[in-house]
């Protein structure tokens, strides 16, 4: 974040900021008809890439062409892979669903090994359920 906004003053509070992480990190908390709301700052095709990782659903994935296809950029994949890597705010936008066009699991910002954890509990939780 302080990288982001450089001149902001970021003042460590977790009192405050627990329940808001309760309510992204634990799926009891999670509420169709009460989605969590979050400001996507970046341009317009990187929003309308974000806002399309938000519907896919939790143990699915698409492909960055697939994403692209969806927005009616059937050539911007590799323009849908910047905009994915350049997502501020992992897990909530869910950038760890997309994969290459092979299927295989490609880059992500913070590591393919956190990457694939996260797929792992995704699908643990579908066959938990």
């Amino acid at each position: 974040m302080q990288s982001r906004w450089p001149r902001a003053n970021i003042i460590e509070d977790t009192a405050a900021t627990a329940p808001l992480a309760a309510r992204i990190f634990d799926p009891r908390l999670w509420r169709a008809n009460r989605p969590l709301r979050v400001v996507l700052i970046g341009t317009d095709f990187e929003v309308r890439v974000w806002e399309t990782l938000l519907k896919i659903p939790l143990g699915r994935a698409m492909t960055y062409s697939d994403i692209a296809a969806k927005l009616r950029a059937p050539k911007a994949a590799r323009a849908v892979g910047a905009a994915v890597g350049k997502n501020p705010v992992s897990f909530v936008v869910p950038c760890h669903r997309v994969l290459g066009k092979s299927g295989d699991i490609t880059g992500y910002h913070w590591g393919l090994t956190r990457k694939r954890a996260m797929l792992g509990w995704e699908l643990g939780r579908l066959t938990a359920a």
